[in-house]
């Protein structure tokens, strides 16, 4: 019985991660739209969270003042045009209404269909 206890206690504390994982990414889906990544050559304009198909959290470092994740995304400007593997760096600073993002960096972009 106190094994089984246990176990449920892991399974919630497991669903709680995920949940905080999941929600994470949607704030950050939602944090990019408007914001442009890349340069001249190759770059992304994130115009609705809908081009975002995944997004996942690689990396996340955080001090009292910032918070910067590498994520990796797949995107799709809309159907029929070609999909998109990028890897980006997301920079966060502390403001007095919490944390607010800062700059979008485009590690790499390439097409995958």
């Amino acid at each position: 019985m106190k094994s089984m206890s246990l176990w449920m206690t892991f399974l919630v504390a497991a669903g709680v991660a995920l949940a905080v994982r999941a929600s994470e990414a949607d704030q950050i889906k939602s944090d990019l739209v408007g914001q442009c990544m890349g340069g001249r050559e190759k770059c992304w304009k994130f115009q609705s969270t809908d081009q975002i198909k995944e997004l996942a959290v690689k990396e996340k470092t955080e001090d009292s003042q910032k918070r910067v994740y590498t994520v990796t995304l797949q995107l799709q400007a809309g159907k029929g045009s070609g999909k998109y593997s990028a890897e980006a760096r997301i920079e966060y600073t502390k403001t007095a209404g919490g944390w607010k993002l800062k700059q979008v960096g485009l590690l790499s972009l390439r097409k995958i269909d």
